[in-house]
Formats: C-alpha cells, sequence, structure tokens
C-alpha cells in the first residue's frame, strides 16, 4: 500500500512539473516573438521608458530594448472605457548604425504635426546615442525616420563605466527649421552624480544638433525624497510639460531588478518663452512633489480624459514588467 501511494505522488509530481513547464514554454514564446504584432507581453499593460500624449485617449510610447533585441521599439497606448490597448508601431528604418538601441524618451516637436523625436540613452563604447526625427501614422501603425542625429558624448558607456545617462526630452520652439531640444541626464553615477538638465538646438532640415558651452555645463538637478541610497537615484527619468507651460520630471530609485522601486513626480521648472536661446527655467528647489511608492516610473505624461487625474505615468519594473497608471498631484 505504501508503495502505491508513493508512486501515486510520484505520478502528480510528474504531471504539475509537465504543466508547469508547457506554461513557461508558452509564455516564452509569446514574449519572444515579435511576427505575431505583439510587443513584449511584460509591455502589454502599459510599462514603458518614455511616454507622449497625442491626443485625449492615446499616448506614444518607447522602449528600452538593446540592440540585440527584435522586438517593437514604438507603440501606441489606447486607454477605452474597459480596456488598456498596446499595439506596436513598425518603424521603417533606423540608420546606418542599426536598430534603436536603448530608447528612453519621446517628445512632440512643435508645430510638426505627427513628427516626434525618440532619444538613445546615450553612447555604447561610442557608438549610438541618437536623437530620431519620426513622423507616425497612428492608422497604419507606422513611422518613417526623417533623419537622426548624434548627441554630443561627454562621458562613453562602456562594461565597467557609467557613461552619459539620457532618460528625458522636450522639444521647444525656436524658428521655423530649427527646434530647442532639452535632456535631462539621470544622474547616479561617479560620472554624473545628479541630474542635470542639458540643451542644444536641433536644425530640422539637415538634423545637425549643436549645444554651446552653457548647454553642454547644464543645470544640475536634485530631488529630495526617502531615498535609501542617495548616490545612486536618478534624478531624472522623463520629462512632461503640461498646457500651463509648466515642467514636470519623474526621478526613481532602482535597487535592482527585484526592487523595491520608489519614484517622485516633481515640478522641475516652467516655460519662459522671452528667452530665445534658452525658452525655460528651472527652479532653484523642488517644492511641488508626490512620492510613488512599489513602481519605477520612467514615462511621464499628461491626463486621459474622463479620469479624475493631473498626470498618467508608464513604469519599467524589471521583472515585474510595466504598468500604465493615471495619479492626481495637487
Amino acid at each position: 500500500m505504501k508503495i502505491f501511494h508513493s508512486l501515486f505522488w510520484i505520478l502528480i509530481g510528474s504531471i504539475l512539473a509537465l504543466t508547469a513547464c508547457t506554461t513557461q514554454k508558452s509564455i516564452g514564446k509569446v514574449n519572444a516573438d515579435p511576427d505575431h504584432g505583439l510587443i513584449q507581453t511584460l509591455k502589454l499593460s502599459g510599462g514603458s521608458s518614455g511616454m507622449e500624449q497625442i491626443d485625449d485617449h492615446s499616448y506614444l510610447a518607447v522602449y528600452d530594448l538593446k540592440r540585440n533585441s527584435a522586438n517593437a521599439r514604438l507603440g501606441l497606448i489606447r486607454v477605452t472605457p474597459s480596456s488598456l490597448i498596446v499595439s506596436p508601431i513598425k518603424v521603417d528604418s533606423w540608420g546606418d548604425e542599426g536598430i534603436a538601441n536603448d530608447l528612453e524618451s519621446i517628445c512632440a516637436i512643435p508645430e510638426r504635426k505627427n513628427e516626434y523625436l525618440l532619444a538613445e540613452s546615450g553612447n555604447w563604447q561610442g557608438k549610438y546615442g541618437r536623437i530620431f526625427h519620426v513622423k507616425v501614422d497612428t492608422l497604419t501603425l507606422s513611422a518613417t525616420v526623417l533623419g537622426s542625429t548624434k548627441i554630443p558624448m561627454l562621458f562613453r558607456n562602456d562594461m565597467t563605466v557609467v557613461g552619459d545617462q539620457y532618460e528625458a526630452i522636450i522639444c521647444l520652439p525656436y524658428d521655423k527649421g530649427h527646434r530647442i531640444v532639452m535632456l535631462g541626464e539621470r544622474g547616479g553615477s561617479d560620472n554624473s552624480p545628479h541630474g542635470v538638465v542639458r540643451w542644444g538646438l536641433l536644425n530640422l532640415e539637415d538634423h545637425s544638433f549643436h549645444m554651446g558651452d552653457e548647454g553642454l555645463a547644464g543645470i544640475p538637478v536634485t530631488v529630495p525624497g526617502n531615498w535609501v541610497h542617495t548616490e545612486t537615484k536618478r534624478d531624472i527619468t522623463d520629462f512632461h510639460l503640461d498646457a500651463k507651460g509648466d515642467i514636470w520630471a519623474a526621478a526613481s530609485e532602482d535597487l535592482g531588478d527585484k526592487g523595491p522601486f520608489y519614484s517622485v513626480i516633481y515640478k522641475l521648472g516652467r516655460l519662459d518663452l522671452e528667452n530665445k536661446e534658452r525658452p525655460f527655467s528651472v527652479f532653484e528647489s523642488i517644492t511641488t512633489r508626490k512620492a510613488v511608492t512599489g513602481f519605477k516610473i520612467e514615462a511621464l505624461s499628461g491626463p486621459c480624459k474622463g479620469i479624475s487625474a493631473s498626470h498618467a505615468f508608464g513604469t519599467e519594473d524589471e521583472i515585474y514588467g510595466g504598468v500604465w497608471r493615471p495619479i492626481h498631484i495637487e
């Protein structure tokens, strides 16, 4: 009888093990196959590394996939009364250096309908570090790269060194063929211990990008909060320009792929269109802020119509995937 019971439980254990293996393989297949028209399973809930609102219920999002992944870099998030729909957007060609590597931010180009800037985090061993100028067709879920430029390299990223890490971008008016581009260095490294706002002038025709001495030096940003390790927190993980001309930003702390995560949304500055060469100001101290525990916010944008909120955010929560959430900040 004891032998029978032992064989019975061995059989049950084998069946459960086989079932578990089958489930894991199924999830893995969906996760890795770009031909089914799906963004990675972990992204389907709206997680992203950068986000820009395009209408009352829709957002464009970028994903920080590395160069060896063939999955979608750009997606459309639609918020409906009953669901969140995420669709991949196919990009025609990324240029000579190939597919985008580690896209971290996106912004609309003022006075250019359906045109956007997508920015990589920075160079990798001297390559990449590009800003892409794209035109997006949300009806066909396609995008065309109109040109690209390189962000001037200050610090090289390598296997043992953290260099430039830009995680936020805003595009501001200048003249017909040029725009001021604000970039947010995240901070939290030996080369850049704090966040830094840098800026330059982008030519939308030949895609040259010039950052003067003041723009390269930038404006330092330190965000207060209940940080566990203040020396490694990321002071800037995204920008958002609201309808009033206020510039918001997010900061986050990443203690590892398992977390725990902690973020802060704060008011960084405001537009100053009277200053043509630097049409924005950055506050000397951060006074308006909202702590968000449990999420690593990397995308920040405006509110969705019909939801009582002032902002929306997207997260990149490592092994837990990512989410899109509305939030109200007084």
